[in-house]
């Protein structure tokens, strides 16, 4: 796994305003395991009032298999984008993808929010929060494969289809902090990985 590396204009740590919040995304391809990572990293850092997850909002049914998420059908999910109550929405792999407004709240009110990001997503992220932290869980393609096959849902000419289609990582200038994690290993390690960071960056919020 790549250390942490906090990034400002000099290449220096950059501190968090005092109150200040921040939308750390967390993004790789589907069987790299963020889901996972999150949910082990958010237990070893339980309690932790400065610390939430975004729950989204997807079109497609919660199936109990992955993160659990609010879902809405395509044009529940289109009305509700009219009318605002996405502060980011993408799509993806044919599903609608939203994060509520309410995240935007929780930022700015000093917290620092955990949200599953799609790659296409990150830069619009940066655009509206001013400024982002970004976390990129990797795996090797047969690592990928074997863990999205193993859902049930796609044929394996599907699967690496897709892993070939994804896209690159480009981490737009209000990125002021990275983590990359390799999870190709025990679950526990990337876990660690993701909680110390957090840890490190919960320590630049003051209470």
């Amino acid at each position: 796994m790549s250390p942490d590396r906090s990034l400002s204009p000099g290449g220096n740590p950059s501190p968090l305003a005092p109150g200040a919040g921040l939308l750390v995304a967390v993004v790789g391809p589907s069987g790299a395991g963020k889901d996972t990572l999150i949910r082990l990293a958010l237990e070893r850092l339980g309690g932790e009032p400065r610390l939430a997850l975004a729950r989204r909002v997807v079109t497609r049914p919660c199936d109990g298999q992955s993160e659990e998420h609010d879902s809405l059908d395509e044009a529940g999910f289109a009305k509700a984008e009219t009318e605002g109550a996405f502060c980011l929405s993408w799509r993806a792999h044919g599903l609608a993808y939203g994060l509520p407004t309410r995240i935007e709240q929780q930022v700015g009110a000093g917290q620092i929010v955990l949200a599953n990001l799609s790659r296409r997503a990150i830069g619009e992220a940066g655009a509206r929060f001013g400024r982002l932290g970004i976390v990129e869980i990797t795996a090797p393609p047969e690592v990928l494969v074997a863990r999205i096959a193993a859902r049930g849902r796609e044929t394996e000419a599907d699967i690496r289809a897709r892993i070939a289609r994804s896209a690159p990582l480009s981490p737009p200038p209000q990125t002021i902090s990275f983590l990359r994690i390799d999870n190709s290993g025990p679950a526990d390690q990337g876990a660690d990985a993701l909680a110390t960071h957090l840890g490190a960056l919960l320590g630049r919020v003051l209470p």
